[in-house]
């Protein structure tokens, strides 16, 4: 173990989008790293996350809510001391729903600058809805799965063109070099290299016949933001008819959303209209605004979950040498890229 410390290994890390950059941020200190992958940064899919710290389609284990507590505090060091980073703190809310989880005050609520469970009084006042604004059908919906319990929360969000643009010149200044290729298999560099670090996302179900893949698409719109717009985001993810969120973010207020399990077509399906009939539930700012208030064309992209959740464990078959696979990060990317960089550290140093 000391060895390969003092000799500085040559790693590749494989991907080039939020958890691979991340990766190789902190395996930079002390090995010599090589990123690999035919984009990097933002011309990679982690460009089109909503990046707002929320624990998302992965289960939520010991050791994932672990790996999402050390990326939580990281993220609210870089809002206070990496102002480049485009990482800011949005106050909130997370709606639960009578088809969601029980209550329950999560692991990491005491790291937040601010984390409250809803009142009685608190749940009742999200479950009261204009009818006027509702069909029948939208309201039997709500009526038969109403708010059970919720949360305040001040959570991180990031500007993921700045975000992803630091993260990469921060990798590049740490002696990190950049290898744009298209892999087809990890023999196609074990040549070159000591470890891989897998860090391929959906491509990882090619790279390693990787099964337990189910996609996720999303989809969501940017409208403009403005003096009136929302300054708090609202998270629900048990609504009857589908995701739904507001996120102001750095100039931006994204509305969506979309998850929907299997599809990997990039095609926008989810209507404006739906999108903010839904979500101007809680936002009443929402409802007057228009698809002319868009500040930019609506986001559609795969979340890469998987059946088992994170993938992340060495792997000594697949290649002649060494790979630790670090994937499958469902909703959550972002939101446990540092945890799950420090985790495979630690699995680098046990080779």
């Amino acid at each position: 173990m000391h060895q390969i410390k003092q000799q500085r290994s040559n790693i590749a890390v494989i991907g080039g989008g939020v958890v691979g950059l991340t990766t190789a941020f902190i395996l930079s200190k002390e090995y010599n790293v090589t990123v690999v992958a035919e984009h990097i940064g933002t011309a990679t899919d982690s460009i089109k996350a909503s990046a707002i710290w929320h624990v998302y389609l992965v289960p939520e284990t010991d050791e994932v809510l672990s790996w999402a507590q050390i990326t939580l505090e990281k993220l609210y060091d870089l809002e206070t001391n990496e102002p480049s980073a485009g990482v800011e703190v949005v106050p909130g809310v997370e709606l639960f729903r009578k088809s969601g989880p029980i209550p329950h005050v999560p692991s990491w609520s005491h790291i937040p600058k601010r984390f409250k469970i809803f009142t009685e009084k608190e749940v009742a006042m999200y479950n009261k809805y204009i009818a006027s604004e509702l069909t029948e059908i939208e309201l039997q919906l709500l009526r038969e799965n109403p708010v059970t319990w919720g949360y305040y929360i001040d959570a991180p969000a990031a500007d993921m063109q700045k975000y992803l643009s630091w993260l990469e010149k921060s990798v590049i200044n740490q002696g990190v070099k950049v290898r744009k290729v298209k892999l087809s298999s990890f023999d196609d560099i074990s040549n070159d290299y000591e470890i891989i670090i897998n860090c391929s996302g959906l491509g990882a179900r090619e790279l390693t016949k990787d099964r337990n893949f189910i996609p996720y698409k999303g989809q969501y719109f940017v409208l403009k933001a403005s003096t009136t717009s929302p300054k708090d985001y609202v998270g629900d993810d048990y609504h009857p008819n589908g995701i739904t969120y507001v996120i102001p973010r750095l100039g931006e207020v994204l509305v969506g959303g979309w998850a929907e399990k299997g599809c990997e077509d990039l095609e926008l399906t989810l209507k404006f209209t739906d999108a903010i009939r839904k979500a101007g539930l809680y936002t009443p700012w929402l409802q007057s605004c228009s698809e002319s208030d868009q500040a930019r064309s609506p986001v559609v992209g795969i979340r890469p979950a998987r059946v088992n959740g994170v993938r992340l464990e060495t792997d000594t078959l697949s290649a002649k040498i060494p790979i630790v696979h670090n994937y499958g990060h469902g909703g959550s990317g972002f939101s446990l890229s540092w945890g799950c960089a420090e985790a495979v550290k630690v699995l680098v140093l046990k080779l």
